[in-house]
């Protein structure tokens, strides 16, 4: 049942434009990242973004926290420069805390 008092407003034909195309925009990013994955530079990229993580993982694993801090300076450009392209990356698992002096 319904509540008392509340009623659900129809949208305008402008609004249900504006959010299809809203998803066409959405679709066509997807697109234009599945396309950018093909490419065989972006999936050296992807290749070297995913080395670093288990390079990160394994310094983790041994203790060795200025090698986690270096790789992780390493990944940010990166990771930059594919967000920028539009492609989705894990977020990264880099140390926390204050770096070493």
């Amino acid at each position: 049942m319904a509540k008392k008092g509340s009623r659900q407003t129809r949208r305008t034909p402008e609004q249900m434009i504006a959010a299809l195309q809203k998803k066409i925009e959405e679709v066509e990013q997807r697109a234009k990242a599945k396309e950018l994955k093909q490419s065989g530079a972006m999936k050296r990229t992807m290749t070297i973004m995913r080395n670093i993580d288990k390079a990160m993982s394994e310094a983790k694993e041994e203790g060795n926290a200025p090698v986690r801090r270096a790789l992780t300076e390493a990944r940010k450009p990166i990771e930059a420069y594919l967000t920028k392209q539009g492609v989705n990356i894990p977020k990264s698992r880099g140390p926390r805390g204050r770096k070493p002096k």
